[in-house]
Order: C-alpha cells, then structure tokens, then sequence
C-alpha cells in the first residue's frame, strides 16, 4: 500500500485515517487495563489461598515499595515519550537510550538509598543477596513500565496488551511453582521473575524492528527539546506524578488512623472501581497526544474523536454506576454495599471533571506548559485534602465522595475555560500536498 506524504506529517509515515488509529490504539490500551486488572486480581485471590497471611502481608508491601521506586525512577520520561517520540525523527533510539540510562541509574541510587536508610527493615528480608535482588527488581520494574511509553509513543500500542496481559499470565502460573520453592518469598519471586522475558522480548522488538523503522521513515528533522527544556518539562511532569503517586496514600493512612482498618476496607472497592475507570480515561488521552504530536495538523480532528471516546466510555459507566452501585457492592458483603454505595456514587459522579483535567493534559503537554498544568493540579489536590479533614469526622468516608466532588467542581473550573480556548484555536487544514512517497506499512 502507499500514501502521499502532506505538509508537515513525517516523510513516509503512511497517513492511516486519523480517527481510526486514536480509537485503535486507545482501544488496545483499555484491554491492556482491564486485561491486567482481572488478572491481577486473580493472582492476589490464588496467593491468599496459597500463602499465609503473614508471607502474603509482607511480601505485599515490599511488592508495594518495588513499584513505587520504579514509578520514582522514570524521572517522568514515560509522559515524555508519548509527547516527543513522534517527532524524534532520526534519533529516536539515541534519545530512548540516553532517557534508559538516566532511568536506570535513578532507580540504582533511589532503591540502595531505601535500602540503607532502613524504611524496608519491617518486612524485607536482612540478607544481602536478597537485598541485590530486590534493587534488581526495582531497576527491571522501572524499564518493564517505561516500555509501555515507549511503545505507545511509537506508535505500536497493540502490542502493550500482548505484553502486559503475557507478564500478568505467566506470574498467576509461576506464582504456586515458586511459593512451593519459597514459602516467605515467593509471591514476590512470582511477580518479579516474568518481568525479565517480557524486557527481552520487547526490548528486541523495540531496538531490532520498530526504532529502525520509525527512524526510516521519519523525517531527517527531529522536534526534540534542548536539555534544558527537557529538565524544565520534566520537573513540571514529576511534581504532578508525586500529586497522583502519593495521594492514595495519604488518604488511605487518614482513614486508618481516623475511622480504622474496617472503614478503610469499604473505602478500598470504590477506589479500586475509580481507578479503573481513570485508566480508560488516560488510555484515551495517552494515544490522543501521540497522534496530536504525529500530526498536528489535524488537532482538531484528533480533539473531536478523543471527546467522543471519552464521552462514550465516561456516560454509560457514570449513569449505569450509580444506578447499580449498590448491586455491585453486595457482591462483596451487604456491610460494603451500606457503607460504600453513597462514597461509590459521589466518586463516579466526580469523573467528568477528572476527565476535563486529563483532556486538558494534553494541550498542556503540546503546548510545553506542563508547570501550568501542574500548578493547578497542586491547587486541586490542597482543595480535596481540606475538604476531607474538615469532614472527615462528621461524615466518615463519605467526606472522601465529598471531597471528589468539590475538587471536580474545582478542576472544572480551572480547566474547563482553557480547554475551550485552546479546543477553539485548533485547526484541521490539510497542509499543501508534497511530492508523493511510497513506502510499506511499518509493523
């Protein structure tokens, strides 16, 4: 097949219909979610029956402390991918190498600083060799979730499902190999050991077949940042991680400390709910920047399919949420479904405004304003935490619901106007028509 390179498009990237690619690959994203979801729900249900409550508590949290380090570790370069990986143009694999290495020495310092500094003491074993594997483990995690980034940049997102569903897999069918081998260590054994044959596999597609490719059939000129701007978006980018890394987490420690370990059990099922439903949000937006930045001059176009989507995905989950929040939750015990059904309805009902400030991300990320983005993002997360202590006392975990709510009001308030400003600067003009390019479709 063969296409006419126009304007501004990259030379020989053949022009696929716009809409079609977004909806494809956020697609294949969803089923990435929600794929790994289910299974990772049915691995924690198999270690709970396989290994004791106190092995399985333990090697939760150092499970819980190896992803976090990993999430440190990116330096943000995730975000970055998906913004300048399109246009990186002939040194795409320069550039993946470079932010690989930066990464990778990130986790070495972070992981030895946790280490030495004693945080893991209460449940990690004392060992060296177990401690070596351990920083091991955090140097695979934060390269296994950048390639994620990297392959969504490139454009290959069909092949996160494959990668992400074949780890989730092959650690349910390790998992009763490797406790039976180690009963105190081997749920962690179960979800670290796969992480090394999907690195492989991915790496070699990456560096063999798609970053040759991309690179053949860019354009000679690269749209990369100057160092210092890189530090200046990546910086912005960090601090708004640091928002969404440790929000659940403080939330989760006021409402032990305030309510108690029961309440914080009905407080869980919702937020686990939420969070997958703000991952098919972001499986939107993640391939709404990636086909913005291939190809800016079809923004409009590109904007109107990711409101579609996000419309689609967002309508019937709210509306049918909230009417059958209570039916879900009896699936847990009548207790969650008396205690959770108003928290569930109120954070369902907060997502349209979520959802404005991840749509708005993306004009953020095309403009190079991420410490706008940022900043307001800072003021939203202050307004939820006040909110939340002031009522926390008098309305229990509903105070979380109320919370949402007013900090959604807040995010539309701060979001909603530019969005529209920027949604009405967008054009889809049709760039003059350049000589025509024949070229094989890239894998």
């Amino acid at each position: 097949m063969s296409r006419r390179t126009r304007g501004r498009a990259p030379e020989g990237l053949k022009h696929r219909p716009q809409a079609g690619r977004l909806l494809k690959n956020a697609f294949a994203l969803m089923i990435s979610s929600g794929g790994t979801s289910a299974l990772g729900v049915a691995f924690w249900g198999a270690a709970a029956h396989l290994a004791t409550a106190r092995s399985l508590g333990r090697t939760s949290a150092e499970i819980a402390a190896m992803v976090l380090l990993a999430n440190l570790a990116q330096l943000s370069f995730g975000s970055i991918f998906e913004r300048f990986l399109p246009v990186a143009g002939r040194r795409t694999g320069w550039f993946v190498k470079r932010a690989y290495a930066m990464c990778i020495s990130f986790a070495l310092v972070i992981s030895l600083v946790y280490i030495f500094s004693g945080f893991g003491h209460s449940f990690m074993p004392s060992s060296t060799a177990w401690r070596a594997l351990f920083v091991a483990a955090v140097v695979m995690w934060t390269i296994f979730i950048l390639q994620d980034s990297v392959l969504i940049g490139l454009r290959a997102s069909k092949w996160v499902p494959v990668e992400n569903i074949f780890f989730a897999v092959l650690k349910l069918a390790l998992l009763p190999v490797l406790i039976a081998v180690s009963s105190t260590e081997g749920v962690f054994l179960a979800w670290s050991a796969p992480v090394v044959v999907t690195i492989i596999a991915v790496s070699w597609y990456v560096f063999k077949v798609r970053i040759p490719e991309h690179e053949t059939l860019s354009s000679p000129e690269e749209s990369l940042p100057s160092t210092r701007e890189l530090v200046f978006l990546a910086g912005a980018q960090y601090a708004t991680l640091l928002f969404s890394v440790f929000t659940p987490s403080i939330v989760t420690l006021l409402v032990i400390q305030r309510l108690g370990a029961v309440a914080n059990a009905y407080y869980y099922v919702p937020a686990i709910v939420i969070n997958g439903l703000g991952l098919f949000n972001w499986s939107i937006v993640r391939s709404f920047l990636v086909e913005a930045a291939h190809e800016p001059h079809a923004l409009r176009r590109h904007s109107n399919t990711a409101l579609a989507a996000l419309a689609a995905v967002l309508t019937p989950c709210v509306v049918i949420g909230v009417i059958f929040a209570p039916a879900f939750l009896r699936i847990f015990g009548s207790s969650y479904e008396a205690h959770g059904t108003a928290l569930l309805r109120m954070m369902l009902l907060s997502l349209p405004g979520s959802a404005v400030t991840i749509f708005y991300s993306t004009f953020a990320w095309l403009d190079k304003r991420v410490w706008w983005l940022a900043a307001r993002e800072l003021a939203s997360v202050a307004i939820f935490f006040t909110v939340l202590l002031v009522l926390i006392g008098r309305y229990g975990i509903n105070a979380i619901g109320i919370a949402s709510l007013v900090s959604s009001g807040i995010q539309g308030i701060f979001f909603l106007p530019s969005s529209i400003k920027r949604y009405r600067l967008t054009s889809n003009s049709e760039p003059p028509t350049e000589p025509t390019r024949t070229t094989e479709e890239p894998a």
